[in-house]
């Protein structure tokens, strides 16, 4: 079972992700850069999230386990906003649909 994590890597990146450990070190399954961003000075910062590997075929990346500063556990909030930018439901007002359906 992997948990969700949010790493601190040495680039300054914040990345979360599902953690998992490998031989070459750490295991990141749908990973997703935290953005911090602010619309103007004196605005509450907001947090955005963007795929950490947007041109990979796949879901999981490795990286060595020296890259890695710190780990810690996410905030409630930003583990539901990772748990709905990861999950195959995508949600509407009203509509329920499952993204991996096949194609007719």
């Amino acid at each position: 079972m992997q948990d969700v994590k949010i790493l601190r890597l040495v680039t300054g990146e914040d990345v979360i992700a599902k953690v998992g450990e490998n031989d070459q070190g750490v295991s990141l399954n749908k990973p997703f850069v935290i953005i911090p961003t602010q619309s103007q000075p004196g605005k509450p910062v907001q947090l955005m999230m963007t795929l950490y590997s947007p041109y990979s075929k796949d879901n999981t990346v490795d990286i060595k386990e020296a890259n890695v500063i710190s780990t810690v556990e996410p905030k409630e909030e930003i583990l539901a906003s990772y748990q709905q930018n990861t999950s195959s439901i995508l949600t509407q007002p009203g509509l329920i649909t499952e993204s991996k359906l096949p194609q007719i």
